[in-house]
């Protein structure tokens, strides 16, 4: 078992969050066990936890079939196959957009709602928690997703380790997790009076920046081709738009966003990708987003 150690970067529910040498990112401790985590996502996440969930996907389909399109058009610029794995699938929004595109899919999904959800629409669906052992006999893929879900398992680099096993050489790892200890959040807590309100130790152990996921994932012999952020939600924050305290608020300035990049992706999608690596390069942005590649 590896020993965690570095320094405390915030405390809270009775639990620390280490920027941890061993690792090289960010987690809480104590971490909680596999069987655990497994029970909350079956049954507690989108049921208890996030109840509008499918509401608001609904509602904001179309950005989110532009946004999968354009992380499509980035796998597809570094490879041929057409064959996808998507671990924690979700509402299957990102399997269908692969569909379209001509891609065989395949989802896996622990909670039953969400799996349900996807089957519904006569997505292909694996209604428990990935594992390289479980996906053995679908084959191997020219491509992985994983999309906020790295920063909810106890030990991402066995799941790295465990994704390596389903991809052929040369395929794909893409993995999108909140940025977060970034320098706008560390702006806003040092210098405008708030708390680090993306610390969640319910929900996310792990905290990752660009730099430190990609030094992750590189640590595991794997390759980046592919780095940017998504826009910088602390904008608002910074702008008087105080979405912490008022869910309301951060309805409406995730519409606001989303009217924004749909007008880029429509207008001008190169400019719309030239800042998502400026400000990857900035280390800010909400969520990274980084791509590698399996050279053996």
């Amino acid at each position: 078992m590896r020993k965690h150690s570095g320094i405390t970067l915030d405390k809270k529910d009775g639990v620390e969050v280490i920027d941890c040498r061993t690792c090289g990112f960010a987690h809480v401790m104590p971490l909680p066990g596999n069987e655990e985590l497994q029970r909350f996502y079956e049954k507690d996440f989108y049921d208890t936890e996030m109840p509008e969930y499918f509401n608001h996907a609904e509602e904001d389909r179309k950005w989110w079939r532009a946004t999968y399109d354009h992380y499509y058009d980035l796998l597809e610029a570094h490879t041929k196959g057409r064959r996808l794995l998507d671990i924690g699938s979700g509402p299957g929004y990102f399997l269908d957009a692969g569909v379209k595109r001509g891609w065989e899919v395949l989802g896996f999904e622990p909670s039953a709602a969400a799996a349900r959800y996807s089957a519904e629409r006569g997505l292909t669906i694996v209604n428990e928690m990935f594992s390289a052992d479980k996906a053995a006999s679908h084959g191997l893929f020219d491509a992985a997703m994983i999309s906020l879900v790295f920063e909810h398992v106890p030990d991402p680099a066995h799941l790295i380790e465990d994704i390596k096993h389903v991809l052929v050489k040369g395929g794909l790892l893409c993995i999108i997790t909140p940025n977060d200890y970034n320098p706008l959040q560390k702006l806003l807590v040092e210098q405008h009076g708030f708390k680090p309100w993306w610390v969640a130790p319910k929900h996310h152990l792990n905290y990752f920046t660009v730099d430190s996921l990609t030094r992750l994932l590189e640590s595991h012999g794997l390759v980046p081709v592919e780095a940017e952020t998504s826009y910088p939600m602390e904008f608002f924050l910074l702008s008087g738009c105080n979405y912490v305290a008022d869910p309301k608020v951060g309805r409406a300035c995730h519409k606001e966003r989303m009217a924004l990049e749909m007008a880029l992706f429509a207008g001008n999608k190169a400019l719309l990708c030239d800042m998502y690596h400026a400000w990857a390069k900035e280390g800010i942005g909400r969520e990274a987003v980084v791509i590698t590649r399996k050279e053996k």
